[in-house]
């Protein structure tokens, strides 16, 4: 007798990420939930409703994508993103002033389309206005939204923060949600220390994680460790509370900010002394190769990094920094730095860079409980690629051959499937 609701998804491989590669293989899924992992011959086909069959596909966890600017979107025919980064930033600041409430859900609404075509299932979102959450919460993805925060004068610190307590009690997700709410203090510039403690503490309170840019240009870290720069005459006082000669690192350390729950992005303009710290305080990194390739912000030494034990995931970065929200175009571009830069750049099998952006992504979002990989239990998001020829190493295939899904399913629920599914 056939299930209700039984749905078994068939793959010429099968990639749960947290175990070996599958041949012929094959997930079951009830409702929101995957019941079982393994081998097509032994699921029970007989009790399956619906059944859906990929013989040149490449069957995955849909990717996680841990750092995305949504509501900037529309920004990419309005900017150019090969530009030095402090050029680059005073355009986008004119350009997010500007911007309405609907011009960023708009936008926002945009970027999702572009996240379920490359199978992504699960993003973290850094929310200015808070049109992305309300873009993503009507696509029904999953996704953790940091709310931006900031705040240049304490005197503008208490009207702020009641600000953003307003928000998280009106986006107080409901219980059928995918969506996580979070804070995103923007960066260790942007934000007075004593408005970084406050929002530290709501955090705590209401046991929310942190995500915040930090490291990622020369500018910054003149700025922050010496007070000197064209960003003094930009930015003013806004760290006249904050001891001099700490890295951007170092001074968020100082704050009491870094933590397992802080996801911290970009993360290039770091010393050994920042490495130290970050692996000791056990943070999470988002890395963003080619934003910073675009930006011209320098290379990350991840070869360094990932030795001394810190946890590094994989991310795109915004639309306006560059061309696709494709983890997969990301590990493309990251594997090609490897080859130009192979004494700060690691040269990382395609096993460990699939995981960068799927299980290590998910536990930098809190989240690799329920997604990032393909086990019993977890919820039902997956991404299936086709192929274009019979597939001997499934790694290479996926890392050189895909593009967009043939499949993507979030919950359960396919969001998106090509002209040969049923």
């Amino acid at each position: 007798m056939k299930e209700h609701g039984l749905t078994l998804l068939r793959a010429g491989w099968l990639l749960p990420i947290s175990a070996p590669p599958i041949q012929d293989g094959a997930v079951l899924v009830r409702g929101d939930r995957i019941i079982a992992v393994g081998k097509f011959r032994e699921m029970p086909t007989e009790t399956v409703s619906v059944l859906l069959e990929f013989p040149d596909g490449i069957l995955m966890p849909g990717f996680v994508n841990p750092h995305t600017h949504l509501e900037n979107t529309l920004f990419a025919n309005k900017i150019k993103r090969d530009q030095p980064f402090d050029k680059w930033l005073l355009q986008m600041v004119r350009l997010v002033r500007s911007q309405s409430f609907d011009d960023a859900f708009a936008s926002s609404m945009e970027g999702v389309k572009e996240l379920v075509k490359f199978g992504v299932t699960c993003v973290g979102e850094f929310s200015r206005l808070g049109a992305s959450f309300i873009a993503l919460r009507e696509a029904k993805l999953r996704g953790v939204v940091f709310k931006e925060f900031i705040c240049l004068d304490d005197g503008e610190a208490e009207r702020q923060l009641v600000e953003l307590k307003n928000w998280l009690e009106t986006v107080e997700p409901d219980r059928d949600s995918l969506l996580n709410v979070a804070l995103g203090p923007h960066a260790p510039y942007t934000v007075t220390p004593l408005a970084f403690k406050k929002v530290l503490e709501l955090a705590e309170k209401q046991n929310l994680r942190l995500c915040i840019h930090a490291g990622e240009s020369p500018f910054e870290r003149k700025f922050v460790e010496q007070r000197e720069g064209i960003w003094r005459w930009w930015l003013g006082g806004v760290l006249r509370n904050a001891p001099l000669g700490l890295s951007p690192i170092r001074y968020l350390d100082w704050l009491g900010v870094l933590k397992p729950e802080t996801l911290l992005v970009h993360c290039v303009q770091v010393d050994d002394a920042d490495i130290a710290v970050l692996a000791e305080r056990k943070v999470w990194v988002a890395h963003c190769p080619r934003s910073n390739a675009n930006l011209k912000v320098g290379t990350m030494p991840l070869t360094k990094m990932l030795a001394e034990g810190v946890n590094v995931c994989l991310a795109t970065d915004g639309l306006a920094s560059v061309d696709s929200l494709s983890p997969l175009d990301e590990i493309r571009f990251a594997i090609k730095l490897a080859q130009e830069h192979p004494k700060i750049y690691p040269s990382l099998p395609p096993n460990r860079w699939l995981r960068m952006v799927t299980l290590d992504a998910a536990a930098a979002l809190g989240v690799d409980k329920f997604v990032g990989s393909l086990e019993q239990g977890k919820q039902a998001d997956i991404a299936v690629f086709r192929t274009s020829s019979k597939v001997k190493e499934p790694f290479e295939a996926l890392l050189f051959g895909a593009k967009e899904t043939a499949l993507t399913m979030i919950a359960g629920k396919v969001l998106k499937g090509d002209s040969e599914l049923p």
